[in-house]
């Protein structure tokens, strides 16, 4: 069943590859379906490109015949090559680098003119109802809307409630009775009728209470649903949203109205930074950097022995990880002394060889290079913090993140930290705007020479009571609260 498993992936590309030769419609489809295979094997060296500017004729021709369904399918390949995750959630991302030559062709479309730099009449939007009269000593309300990843904001959630003075409401969107949140072809006809013909989506009735009963409206994650949110033809009292790393590489960041949303909560400043080179319209709205509650708390005080010769790194699987860059650093170490250690934590590698992705070929044959005793891979671990206070220095090596959650585990723990100043985010500030500078290295030459440095009995010592500070100045819980609190109720 395998084989033939794999005998129909082998077939559906060859079969692609001959059809997007085809005139039309079909030619259409085997175009975009051979360039999915392309970027699976070839990611930015692939060619994406030509793909995505065929597929945008494609939607100009059909746009110009009043074909406005048709045209709004084919520009939405376009964005799905546009964003396919090899392009940018493996690192290098080419839009990253620089958004304009990646996003011209969108907006030099006929339907991406209107989508992405089109605005929606002022007089259509909804007027968000005025402030509440509350009652001295009244709790304030929040409501939050997310769709299925609570992960990041139900520890948020609960810290605010244990504050008290906050009365919040939950609703995941995907439980929203029928018709509910459109999908993506309803939601990007929606944007394309508010633009052309001011016509905005019904609100849900449950929605609707809830707008009425919110001081504060807060979507976590801001793609599809926060589009959703801005296309409705009700409006709560204030809308705030936050935005995460991963939804600067959707499409969905181009296609928010922005003039409706009150405050955009970032993780980091290179994200904000990132949304407004990608999306102009973004910058005109407040901002407020707000962070993480540690996943397992701030633990304890550091205590006992830890070998400042095993490096740790949590999560390394992924390619936007880039343990090979962990690899050589380790490589190079090991030249000075074959005592150094690497344990790595987290999702690994297929068991069969056969199922490995090309990316992970190469990592399994590096992994090869070195002997058993040098790396330890121990898979996801529920024990985690304990791992962290038994390692001696912990790694990214990342080529993006928005603050790298597992850095900050560590420091937590009293490690060490050696961050990789992640490419993709150097031109909007890089590593070095969310940790210290000494931390921060350019490349595995430096890297190694601070793990070198850290060698030594005292500068480690110094380096481990630095790192648990930090850990509590930036993640103390009720600092991250009072940050959430001014963020989402404005005085």
């Amino acid at each position: 069943m395998r084989e033939r498993r794999r005998a129909a992936r082998r077939a559906i590309p060859l079969i692609a590859r001959g059809l997007r030769h085809l005139p039309g419609r079909v030619g259409g489809m085997g175009t975009y379906f051979a360039a999915q295979e392309d970027l699976a094997r070839h990611g930015a060296q692939s060619s994406w490109r030509e793909a995505v500017e065929r597929l945008l004729r494609l939607s100009d021709r059909d746009h110009a015949r009043g074909r406005i369904s048709s045209a709004l399918t084919w520009f939405d390949k376009a964005l799905r090559i546009t964003y396919d995750g090899a392009l940018h959630q493996a690192g290098q991302s080419p839009l990253a680098a620089d958004p304009e030559p990646v996003l011209r062709p969108l907006r030099s479309a006929s339907i991406g003119t209107l989508l992405i730099d089109g605005t929606i009449d002022p007089a259509v939007r909804p007027t968000a109802p005025p402030p509440r009269d509350r009652a001295p000593g009244e709790p304030l309300r929040l409501l939050v809307l997310a769709q299925a990843n609570w992960t990041f904001i139900h520890p948020v959630i609960e810290a605010l409630r244990a504050r008290g003075g906050i009365e919040i409401r939950e609703i995941d969107v995907d439980e929203l009775a029928a018709p509910g949140m459109p999908d993506r072809d309803h939601l990007l006809r929606a944007r394309y009728d508010a633009i052309t013909r001011g016509a905005l989506l019904p609100t849900p009735p449950e929605l609707a209470a809830a707008f009425d009963w919110a001081d504060t409206v807060l979507v976590e994650w801001a793609h599809h649903v926060l589009t959703w949110v801005t296309l409705l033809d009700r409006a709560p009292r204030l809308l705030t949203a936050r935005m995460h790393r991963f939804e600067v590489f959707t499409p969905f960041a181009l296609l928010h109205d922005y003039p409706r949303i009150d405050r955009l909560l970032h993780v980091s400043p290179p994200v904000r930074r990132m949304l407004d080179a990608i999306a102009p319209q973004a910058s005109a709205v407040p901002a407020s950097q707000v962070g993480n509650l540690l996943q397992h708390g701030l633990g304890p005080e550091p205590a006992g022995e830890r070998d400042p010769a095993l490096l740790v790194q949590v999560g390394w699987l992924r390619p936007v990880k880039d343990v090979m860059f962990t690899l050589d650093v380790l490589s190079a170490l090991r030249e000075h002394d074959p005592a150094f250690q690497l344990r790595l934590i987290g999702p690994q590698l297929p068991d069969d060889p056969a199922d490995d992705t090309p990316y992970q070929q190469q990592v399994r044959r590096r992994l090869a290079d070195f002997p058993p005793a040098a790396i330890q891979v121990l898979g996801p671990r529920q024990d985690v913090p304990a791992l962290l206070a038994t390692s001696g220095i912990v790694l990214s090596s990342s080529r993006h993140e928005g603050t790298h959650e597992a850095v900050m585990e560590g420091l937590a723990a009293g490690c060490p930290a050696v961050v990789r100043d992640w490419p993709d985010t150097v031109p909007y500030g890089g590593a070095r705007t969310i940790y210290s500078d000494e931390w921060v290295v350019p490349d595995a030459a430096a890297a190694v020479q601070r793990i070198l440095a850290l060698q030594d009995e005292q500068t480690y010592a110094r380096a481990a009571q630095a790192a648990r500070a930090f850990a509590l100045q930036h993640r103390d819980p009720e600092q991250v609260i009072d940050g959430y609190t001014r963020a989402l109720f404005p005085r």
